[in-house]
């Protein structure tokens, strides 16, 4: 087994367990995460981290039964539902029927896409979520409509949401995207995902010095990438520094 992939069917953290499909990192901040189908042999993650006012879940995902949602009671009510980016928004009508009182968020400049998008989701800016101490939702400079990097403070260090910029893909597609994700060394494994760059980042080096800013202020000691597994090597804040610095 490479030494950067996680199985899926493993929580990370000291002392962590797996409930309905749901993976602790950190029961103290209510961080957990999980993967969900989107299309034929392609996955993403959701990633669950407690606020002040209830569970704020990042890219939630599609096609999730009741026990799913019951599961996730222990942990808080969820009161936040962010789309990441303008890809990462197909659970959102699913869990607001589940969850009417939660509000979705998302990246200020994603807002006019995702209305097109996703309508009838009453979009409001990222800047309105309430995340409480020790946890930062930004939108870094450089994406065409917007990208969120989530930090959350643990005992073990800050756990990381990376978004579509960096994955860890482990289960790859058939060709063609197969053949992509080789030639570009955007998988298999934990690398800069140079799809979406493509696709998301219009100015790489804002992106790259933003980001590597907040590397230096707050370490990861877990990355949890928008496709793929978390990573919680030793040296994981280096290897994210490593692939960021590829931009």
């Amino acid at each position: 087994m490479p030494h950067d992939r996680l199985p899926t069917s493993r929580a990370i953290g000291e002392g962590a367990r797996m409930t309905e499909g749901w993976n602790v990192v950190d029961e103290e901040r209510g961080i957990l995460w999980r993967e969900y189908p989107f299309t034929k042999g392609a996955y993403a993650t959701t990633l669950v981290v407690r606020g002040p006012e209830g569970l704020i879940v990042v890219s939630p995902g599609a096609g999730l039964d009741a026990r799913a949602f019951d599961a996730l009671r222990e942990h808080g009510e969820v009161r936040a539902l962010v789309a990441n980016n303008t890809f990462h928004h197909l659970g959102q009508k699913d869990w607001r029927a589940r969850f009417p009182d939660a509000t979705s968020h998302c990246p200020s400049a994603a807002i006019t896409t995702l209305a097109k998008k996703a309508p009838g989701v009453p979009w409001r800016p990222l800047s309105d979520l309430a995340s409480g101490a020790g946890a930062r939702f930004h939108e870094p400079p450089g994406f065409k409509t917007g990208e969120t990097i989530v930090q959350v403070d643990t005992k073990r260090g800050a756990v990381w949401w990376s978004g579509d910029l960096l994955a860890n893909i482990q289960r790859m597609p058939g060709p063609p995207i197969r053949w992509l994700f080789s030639l570009t060394d955007s998988a298999p494994g934990f690398r800069l995902f140079k799809l979406a760059v493509w696709t998301l980042v219009k100015d790489r080096a804002a992106v790259r010095d933003a980001l590597l800013r907040e590397l230096d202020a707050h370490p990861p000691a877990i990355v949890v990438p928008a496709h793929g597994p978390p990573v919680d090597t030793a040296d994981v804040a280096e290897r994210a520094r490593a692939q960021l610095k590829k931009l």
